[in-house]
């Protein structure tokens, strides 16, 4: 059984569209949806990434999606049945979970979904008893950095050696150059 997540509506002036989504696991079927959603921002990074073989964890096909399916947690945000954006989480051990993608389609951003897909990951991280999220993300992307912040994020590391070396190497995997990583206590 698929669990799912609704936030109640609520009138908001200043956000209309926040506390619609409805989130729920990803199928196997649905990570060409997830895979189309992160290629949807690729042409951004492409201006900031220091190393164009990381544009592969942007512009993703199949073989991403398959990996990246039996990897991590994927989640689907839909509003009125329409997809709004996707988040992947992990949780490598009891202390910390961790982010791998949050995105939204890009004629999507600045709305609120980011938030409401960010106190989603919480709440799955305090169901399997972490006390932490983390991720990595680009300094220079503005637009990601100032909604982790916004949430309660922290940077904690932001040189190569630094990020790399925390929790004995576990990000080594998914470190893409450049990458900051953010930390916020549950």
């Amino acid at each position: 059984m698929q669990e799912s997540l609704q936030f109640p509506l609520r009138a908001d002036r200043l956000n209309p569209t926040a506390g619609r989504l409805d989130i729920r696991p990803a199928r196997r079927d649905e990570m060409a949806t997830v895979a189309e959603i992160v290629r949807s921002s690729a042409a951004w990074y492409a201006k900031i990434l220091d190393n164009p073989d990381d544009m592969a964890e942007h512009e993703v096909g199949e073989d991403w999606q398959e990996r990246n399916y039996r990897l991590r947690d994927f989640y689907l945000g839909r509003e009125r049945r329409d997809p709004v954006g996707a988040l992947s989480l992990q949780y490598p051990e009891p202390s910390f979970c961790y982010i791998g993608y949050v995105y939204l389609y890009t004629r999507h951003v600045g709305k609120g979904y980011g938030k409401e897909f960010l106190r989603f990951a919480a709440r799955r991280a305090r169901a399997n008893d972490c006390t932490s999220l983390v991720l990595i993300s680009h300094p220079e992307a503005k637009w990601a950095v100032r909604a982790y912040e916004k949430f309660g994020f922290e940077r904690i590391a932001s040189e190569k050696r630094d990020v790399l070396a925390w929790n004995d190497g576990w990000l080594k995997p998914y470190y893409e150059d450049g990458f900051h990583l953010f930390r916020k206590g549950l």
